[in-house]
């Protein structure tokens, strides 16, 4: 497998920056997942790496070697689309068998067949084989799209949310085949996403793009308990974390520039109502089955999951409390305070 760098790396369409000085290294065999919104350049991060694109500045480099200029078919890399992309007249073998096929790939029709064998026994998909590929369901589609690209042995595989059109049961099961995939290939994975389950479940890293740039890049346990910022802090947990203003506390408490104090909902201590401690709150929702309470406090929504199922009904007053080992804070720019 492959080593992927990028240097410094620009790109503009017009007056749009899509990546904005962005330096990544993903090692060896590493899954790396780019998480971010609809826009902030992930697509087109793939892109450059795979050189469908060139960058403005910097360098994209390959095994330690600068590929910048190589051809996308030089670079030895393979990339799955969202969309499935098949061959509709072609058998699912034939779809899988497509990239030996081609002149610049040419391989025995005995090597052809042990690959694809080998490759459909790895997606559960050897009774397949012989079917039209509009005859596949969404998920086998994109089995089949996932495989011609495995096939292929390339040094990376360059993923742009694969399985974000099919639903959501069948993106749970995709999750696993892929995760899976990797442990046994040991492959280096480049995955962009906009969904952090996805992100979460599948990365060794995650790297949060915002705007074009990288903010933070961490193991998914790093970014969520330690972001560095406010965007890297609310791109990950279900629900989201709280932002809550400083008049919420004493302002001797808190650093002199904080313009926002954010804390995680299961960081929220639940409390009698009426302690001396304790902040008052209405109930403005409860969720018995999540163990979710939604709270409010003079126009401020507050989130806080508990660990049990209790009884509170809208309108109830109860208490919390804000462990300051718990409070992240974050200046008006977004960037992290540490205290």
């Amino acid at each position: 497998m492959a080593e992927i760098q990028l240097r410094n790396v620009s790109k503009r369409f017009g007056a749009i920056v899509a990546v904005d000085d962005l330096s990544l290294d993903v090692k060896d065999g590493e899954f790396v997942v780019i998480l971010g919104p609809s826009g902030a350049g992930k697509t087109t991060t793939l892109r450059l790496i795979a050189g469908l694109e060139g960058p403005d500045a910097g360098d994209v480099l390959i095994d330690g070697e600068i590929a910048t200029d190589v051809h996308p078919s030089e670079r030895d890399v393979a990339f799955i689309f969202q969309q499935y992309s098949l061959y509709p007249h072609l058998s699912v073998f034939d779809n899988l068998a497509f990239p030996l096929r081609s002149p610049r790939r040419r391989t025995s029709e005995g090597e052809v067949r042990a690959r694809v064998q080998k490759v459909a026994g790895m997606l559960h998909m050897e009774s397949k084989l012989g079917n039209m590929a509009t005859h596949l369901s969404g998920g086998e589609m994109q089995r089949v799209a996932i495989g011609r690209a495995l096939v292929r042995e390339p040094r990376a595989f360059l993923m742009d949310e694969p399985l974000s059109s099919l639903d959501a049961k069948l993106r749970e099961e995709l999750r696993i085949e892929l995760k899976r995939l990797h442990r046994q290939i040991g492959a280096t994975i480049v995955y962009v996403t906009h969904d952090q389950v996805e992100a979460t479940t599948l990365a060794d890293r995650i790297g949060i793009l915002e705007h074009g740039r990288l903010v933070q890049i961490g193991t998914p346990r790093e970014v969520y308990g330690d972001p560095e910022c406010l965007s890297a802090a609310r791109r990950l947990g279900s629900p989201p974390i709280n932002l809550l203003p400083p008049a919420f506390f004493d302002a001797s408490s808190l650093p002199a520039d904080a313009s926002v104090v954010a804390i995680r909902p299961e960081d929220i201590v639940l409390e009698a109502a009426g302690r001396q401690s304790a902040l008052e709150l209405k109930v403005l929702e409860y969720s018995p089955l999540r163990h979710l309470l939604i709270l409010d406090r003079n126009g401020t929504p507050v989130v806080a999951t508990t660990s049990m199922e209790r009884n509170f009904s809208p309108g109830q007053t109860v208490g919390i409390s804000l462990p300051a080992q718990s409070l992240l804070y974050f200046r008006a720019d977004g960037r992290r305070i540490r205290t």
